[in-house]
């Protein structure tokens, strides 16, 4: 359980430092989701 939570940590600072990496580009928060959004949307119409 320990080690699951230790990887979930890792992923959350993984998050934190690419969000900081675009703002400091001028992306905004809603880009970053429109974007995950779509990839997301993207990669469930290619496994139908």
């Amino acid at each position: 359980m320990e080690k699951i939570e230790s990887k979930e940590n890792e992923l959350d600072l993984e998050w934190i430092q690419l969000i900081q990496e675009a703002r400091n580009l001028g992306i905004e928060i809603e880009e970053i989701r429109e974007f995950l959004s779509s990839q997301k949307e993207t990669e469930t119409e290619r496994l139908l």
